[in-house]
Parts: C-alpha cells; sequence; structure tokens
C-alpha cells in the first residue's frame, strides 16, 4: 500500500482550510495533534480546529510561496490573504504519520494583526 507523502498531505490541508472546507481539513488531523503558534498554543483536534475555524472566517486567499517536504514531515511557506490585515506571510512546519498531521509549528509576524483596524483616538 502506498501512502500519500507528507508534502501532499500538508498542501491538501492547507488548500481545504484556506477554502473554508474545514471537514475536509479536519479528516488530516490526528487526535492528538500539537500546536505551537504565534497566538496560540494547543494540544488535541479540538482546540485546534477552533483555532483554525477562527483565523479561516478572516481569511480571503493564500498564495503559496514555497513547499518542501520529505517522508516524514513538510515545510510550507505561504502568504495568507486577510479581511482585517491584509497579507500575512507566514512559515508552518507540519510532521505527519500514518496521513495525519500530528504537529503544527506556525510563524508569522503576529504585530500585523489588525493592523488594518482604526486606532484609537
Amino acid at each position: 500500500m502506498t501512502q500519500t507523502p507528507p508534502l501532499d498531505i500538508a498542501t491538501a490541508f492547507t488548500k481545504a482550510w484556506t477554502s473554508h472546507d474545514l471537514e475536509k481539513a479536519a479528516s488530516f488531523v490526528a487526535d492528538d495533534v500539537v500546536f505551537d503558534g504565534p497566538m496560540q498554543q494547543s494540544t488535541g483536534k479540538e482546540p485546534y480546529l477552533a483555532g483554525l475555524v477562527k483565523l479561516s472566517q478572516d481569511v480571503t486567499g493564500i498564495r503559496m510561496i514555497a513547499a518542501f517536504g520529505d517522508d516524514r514531515q513538510a515545510l510550507l511557506m505561504y502568504d495568507l490573504m486577510t479581511q482585517s490585515s491584509g497579507a500575512l506571510s507566514c512559515a508552518k512546519h507540519l510532521t505527519i504519520s500514518d496521513g495525519k498531521i500530528h504537529s503544527d509549528k506556525l510563524t508569522f509576524d503576529s504585530k500585523l494583526l489588525g493592523r488594518a483596524q482604526p486606532k484609537a483616538q
């Protein structure tokens, strides 16, 4: 039986959640997934997906810059287009086994979040 390469899983997952197909995105996530990002850290599928649902509501698109992988991990760099903050340049490292994402480490400049919102006077 041939296993789907981690890079294919990572890109399919990313395309699914950024196009608001959260059910499909969830199918790629392991129950014990560990997430480490600038705005959230979590363990478990439920809190991970809750954060993803919240973020996806602000997403208007994605522009993939680069994607690399081997037999257990994938590294993606992309511009995430958002309604509130414009383009956020993101780098994401995913570890994958048995066709499921077990860890997700995301980095981006969180200072850019909300920059489009008017400042209080």
